[in-house]
């Protein structure tokens, strides 16, 4: 009875119509921090204000330096710091309050046997 009703082109109707509505709105991989779960906000922001290297790249007079995705030459600023001097492999960050200096390569050392 069925042998000659194909299901192809229905099937592949039904995989285009969308399910769930308004389901895309919602990202499950989204931290609860961000939903209005946290308990610890001063953390947070400290954690954001934290300045990471990331990369140095030595050109042709040109030192720059990547900083938390942005790049950066001496004399650009990043928050409240201006980046004073690039080295091999770390940087000087000026501000009037602070002076930073941030390495390419972890303080911390694990010595693997």
């Amino acid at each position: 009875m069925f042998k000659n009703l194909t299901f192809g082109p229905l099937f592949f109707v039904l995989l285009l119509i969308p399910f769930g509505g308004g389901a895309q709105d919602i990202d499950p991989t989204k931290p609860l921090s961000d939903t209005g779960f946290s308990s610890n906000t001063q953390a947070e922001a400290a954690k954001k204000a934290e300045l990471i290297l990331e990369s140095i790249i030595h050109g042709f007079e040109v030192h720059t330096a990547v900083i938390n995705g942005q790049v950066l030459k001496v004399g650009d600023f990043i928050h409240q710091y201006e980046l004073v001097a690039v080295n091999n492999t770390s940087v000087v960050l000026r501000s009037a309050e602070k002076r930073l200096k941030l390495s390419v390569f972890s303080s911390v050392v694990v010595k693997s046997k």
